[in-house]
Protein backbone atom coordinates (compact mmCIF):
# COMPACT_ATOMS: atom_id res chain seq x y z
CA UNK A 1 0.00 0.00 0.00
CA UNK A 2 1.59 3.31 -1.07
CA UNK A 3 1.50 5.77 1.52
CA UNK A 4 4.05 9.15 0.85
CA UNK A 5 5.64 10.71 3.39
CA UNK A 6 3.66 13.36 4.50
CA UNK A 7 0.41 12.23 3.33
CA UNK A 8 -3.14 13.07 5.05
CA UNK A 9 -5.17 9.92 5.21
CA UNK A 10 -8.92 9.32 6.26
CA UNK A 11 -9.83 5.64 6.96
CA UNK A 12 -13.43 5.02 6.37
CA UNK A 13 -15.59 2.36 8.52
CA UNK A 14 -13.09 1.13 10.39
CA UNK A 15 -14.39 -1.39 12.32
CA UNK A 16 -12.54 -1.39 15.85
CA UNK A 17 -9.89 0.63 14.44
CA UNK A 18 -6.72 -1.15 14.65
CA UNK A 19 -6.27 -0.46 11.13
CA UNK A 20 -6.02 3.36 12.00
CA UNK A 21 -4.04 2.29 14.70
CA UNK A 22 -1.52 -0.04 12.48
CA UNK A 23 -1.19 3.03 10.54
CA UNK A 24 0.25 5.33 12.68
CA UNK A 25 3.60 3.62 11.76
CA UNK A 26 3.51 5.31 8.20
CA UNK A 27 1.61 8.46 8.95
CA UNK A 28 1.72 11.21 11.41
CA UNK A 29 -1.32 11.60 13.83
CA UNK A 30 -2.43 14.94 12.55
CA UNK A 31 -2.37 14.00 9.07
CA UNK A 32 -4.74 10.88 9.90
CA UNK A 33 -8.68 10.89 10.37
CA UNK A 34 -10.22 7.66 11.33
CA UNK A 35 -13.82 7.14 11.11
CA UNK A 36 -16.07 4.20 12.08
CA UNK A 37 -19.65 3.43 10.60
CA UNK A 38 -21.08 2.35 14.52
CA UNK A 39 -21.65 5.04 17.20
CA UNK A 40 -18.63 5.58 19.83
CA UNK A 41 -21.08 3.32 22.55
CA UNK A 42 -21.54 0.73 19.75
CA UNK A 43 -18.22 0.39 19.25
CA UNK A 44 -16.93 0.38 22.55
CA UNK A 45 -19.68 -2.72 23.09
CA UNK A 46 -19.27 -4.75 20.01
CA UNK A 47 -15.31 -4.55 20.38
CA UNK A 48 -14.19 -5.14 23.59
CA UNK A 49 -10.71 -5.02 22.17
CA UNK A 50 -10.45 -1.62 20.51
CA UNK A 51 -7.70 0.44 19.30
CA UNK A 52 -10.33 3.98 20.13
CA UNK A 53 -8.32 4.93 23.14
CA UNK A 54 -5.37 4.45 21.30
CA UNK A 55 -5.88 6.62 18.76
CA UNK A 56 -7.36 9.52 21.18
CA UNK A 57 -4.24 9.10 23.22
CA UNK A 58 -1.89 10.45 20.13
CA UNK A 59 -4.26 12.97 19.20
CA UNK A 60 -6.06 11.17 15.94
CA UNK A 61 -9.57 12.70 15.20
CA UNK A 62 -11.98 10.23 15.39
CA UNK A 63 -15.37 10.43 14.07
CA UNK A 64 -18.36 7.81 14.85
CA UNK A 65 -21.55 7.45 13.01
CA UNK A 66 -20.19 8.14 9.54
CA UNK A 67 -22.35 6.40 6.57
CA UNK A 68 -20.24 6.71 3.56
CA UNK A 69 -23.20 6.31 1.47
CA UNK A 70 -25.02 9.24 2.82
CA UNK A 71 -23.93 12.81 2.29
CA UNK A 72 -24.72 14.43 5.12
CA UNK A 73 -22.93 12.34 6.85
CA UNK A 74 -19.97 12.40 4.84
CA UNK A 75 -20.11 16.16 4.90
CA UNK A 76 -19.12 16.15 8.67
CA UNK A 77 -16.04 15.65 8.10
CA UNK A 78 -13.17 17.93 7.17
CA UNK A 79 -13.73 18.63 3.46
CA UNK A 80 -10.68 18.17 0.98
CA UNK A 81 -8.31 17.30 3.89
CA UNK A 82 -6.83 13.93 2.36
CA UNK A 83 -4.23 12.58 -0.62
CA UNK A 84 -5.96 9.21 0.52
CA UNK A 85 -9.15 8.03 1.60
CA UNK A 86 -8.83 3.76 2.38
CA UNK A 87 -11.65 1.42 3.17
CA UNK A 88 -10.60 -1.90 4.13
CA UNK A 89 -12.14 -4.98 3.81
CA UNK A 90 -15.64 -3.50 2.95
CA UNK A 91 -18.81 -5.51 3.62
CA UNK A 92 -22.36 -5.09 3.93
CA UNK A 93 -24.14 -7.45 6.81
CA UNK A 94 -25.91 -10.16 5.13
CA UNK A 95 -29.53 -9.76 5.99
CA UNK A 96 -30.76 -12.83 8.70
CA UNK A 97 -34.28 -14.42 7.48
CA UNK A 98 -34.43 -13.72 3.79
CA UNK A 99 -37.01 -16.16 2.14
CA UNK A 100 -35.26 -15.26 -1.20
CA UNK A 101 -33.33 -17.96 -3.01
CA UNK A 102 -29.63 -18.33 -2.37
CA UNK A 103 -28.90 -17.14 -6.21
CA UNK A 104 -31.40 -14.36 -5.95
CA UNK A 105 -29.86 -13.61 -1.90
CA UNK A 106 -26.06 -13.86 -3.65
CA UNK A 107 -26.86 -11.38 -6.28
CA UNK A 108 -28.70 -8.84 -3.90
CA UNK A 109 -25.73 -8.94 -2.31
CA UNK A 110 -23.16 -8.37 -4.97
CA UNK A 111 -25.44 -5.29 -5.87
CA UNK A 112 -25.58 -4.06 -2.25
CA UNK A 113 -21.71 -4.12 -2.01
CA UNK A 114 -21.10 -2.60 -5.17
CA UNK A 115 -23.19 0.27 -4.16
CA UNK A 116 -21.56 0.77 -1.06
CA UNK A 117 -18.41 0.84 -2.67
CA UNK A 118 -19.76 3.33 -5.47
CA UNK A 119 -20.60 6.03 -2.77
CA UNK A 120 -17.32 5.93 -1.21
CA UNK A 121 -15.73 6.95 -4.50
CA UNK A 122 -18.23 9.42 -5.15
CA UNK A 123 -18.03 10.98 -2.07
CA UNK A 124 -14.23 10.73 -2.16
CA UNK A 125 -13.74 12.49 -4.85
CA UNK A 126 -16.18 14.96 -4.44
CA UNK A 127 -15.56 16.22 -1.18
CA UNK A 128 -12.74 14.38 0.84
CA UNK A 129 -9.89 14.16 -1.09
CA UNK A 130 -7.38 17.88 -1.42
CA UNK A 131 -8.12 18.58 -5.23
CA UNK A 132 -4.24 19.93 -4.96
CA UNK A 133 -3.06 16.40 -3.23
CA UNK A 134 -2.25 12.54 -4.30
CA UNK A 135 -6.34 12.08 -4.94
CA UNK A 136 -5.96 8.47 -4.51
CA UNK A 137 -8.34 6.06 -2.91
CA UNK A 138 -7.87 2.43 -2.28
CA UNK A 139 -10.11 -0.19 -1.48
CA UNK A 140 -8.39 -3.53 0.45
CA UNK A 141 -10.49 -6.73 -0.52
CA UNK A 142 -10.16 -10.09 -0.29
CA UNK A 143 -9.58 -12.04 -3.65
CA UNK A 144 -11.48 -14.99 -3.02
CA UNK A 145 -15.65 -15.13 -3.84
CA UNK A 146 -18.10 -13.77 -2.97
CA UNK A 147 -15.63 -10.58 -2.56
CA UNK A 148 -14.16 -11.32 -6.31
CA UNK A 149 -17.48 -11.54 -7.63
CA UNK A 150 -18.16 -7.87 -7.01
CA UNK A 151 -15.85 -6.83 -10.00
CA UNK A 152 -15.11 -3.53 -8.64
CA UNK A 153 -11.75 -3.10 -11.04
CA UNK A 154 -14.46 -2.38 -14.05
CA UNK A 155 -18.51 -1.94 -11.90
CA UNK A 156 -17.59 0.78 -10.21
CA UNK A 157 -16.11 3.38 -13.17
CA UNK A 158 -18.67 3.26 -15.71
CA UNK A 159 -18.89 7.06 -16.64
CA UNK A 160 -17.82 8.20 -13.98
CA UNK A 161 -14.87 10.94 -13.70
CA UNK A 162 -12.34 7.99 -12.00
CA UNK A 163 -10.71 5.72 -13.01
CA UNK A 164 -9.24 2.09 -11.59
CA UNK A 165 -5.17 2.52 -11.77
CA UNK A 166 -4.92 -1.24 -10.72
CA UNK A 167 -4.10 -3.71 -7.60
CA UNK A 168 -1.62 -5.33 -5.25
CA UNK A 169 -1.08 -7.45 -3.09
CA UNK A 170 -2.30 -6.39 0.77
CA UNK A 171 0.96 -6.29 2.75
CA UNK A 172 -0.33 -7.83 6.23
CA UNK A 173 2.86 -7.32 7.74
CA UNK A 174 3.32 -3.74 7.20
CA UNK A 175 0.50 -3.41 9.89
CA UNK A 176 1.41 -4.15 12.78
CA UNK A 177 -1.99 -5.76 15.57
CA UNK A 178 -4.02 -4.93 12.39
CA UNK A 179 -7.18 -7.57 12.66
CA UNK A 180 -9.80 -8.03 9.97
CA UNK A 181 -13.28 -8.18 12.44
CA UNK A 182 -16.48 -9.25 11.04
CA UNK A 183 -19.50 -6.28 10.67
CA UNK A 184 -21.44 -7.67 13.23
CA UNK A 185 -20.16 -9.09 15.82
CA UNK A 186 -16.62 -9.30 18.35
CA UNK A 187 -15.17 -12.00 16.21
CA UNK A 188 -11.83 -11.93 13.94
CA UNK A 189 -12.15 -12.71 10.15
CA UNK A 190 -9.45 -15.56 8.74
CA UNK A 191 -6.80 -13.74 7.07
CA UNK A 192 -6.85 -14.79 3.11
CA UNK A 193 -5.12 -13.27 0.53
CA UNK A 194 -6.32 -9.80 -0.33
CA UNK A 195 -5.73 -7.01 -2.75
CA UNK A 196 -5.35 -3.04 -2.36
CA UNK A 197 -7.39 -1.67 -5.62
CA UNK A 198 -6.22 1.68 -6.35
CA UNK A 199 -8.65 4.49 -8.07
CA UNK A 200 -7.87 8.24 -8.98
CA UNK A 201 -9.40 10.89 -10.87
CA UNK A 202 -5.47 12.36 -12.23
CA UNK A 203 -5.15 11.14 -15.71
CA UNK A 204 -1.89 9.20 -15.74
CA UNK A 205 -1.34 9.10 -12.01
CA UNK A 206 2.29 8.68 -11.14
CA UNK A 207 1.56 5.92 -9.09
CA UNK A 208 0.00 3.51 -12.16
CA UNK A 209 3.87 3.12 -13.25
CA UNK A 210 4.96 2.23 -9.12
CA UNK A 211 2.09 -0.26 -9.19
CA UNK A 212 2.62 -1.86 -12.33
CA UNK A 213 6.24 -2.00 -11.60
CA UNK A 214 5.68 -3.75 -8.39
CA UNK A 215 3.09 -6.38 -9.43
Amino acid sequence: MYLPKNCRVITIGDGDLSFSRAILEHVPPNNLIATTYDSEDVLRDKYTRNALNDLLSAGVMVKHSVDIKDSASVNRLPQNFADIVIFNHPLVPSQPGDALPQKERKKRANLANRDLLYYFLKHSFAGLLNPEGQRLCYITSKSVKPYSDWHIETSLTLNRPYQFLGNQVFNLSLFKNYMVRKVDKDKYVKHEESKVYVYSDKNAHPLFEFIMAVK
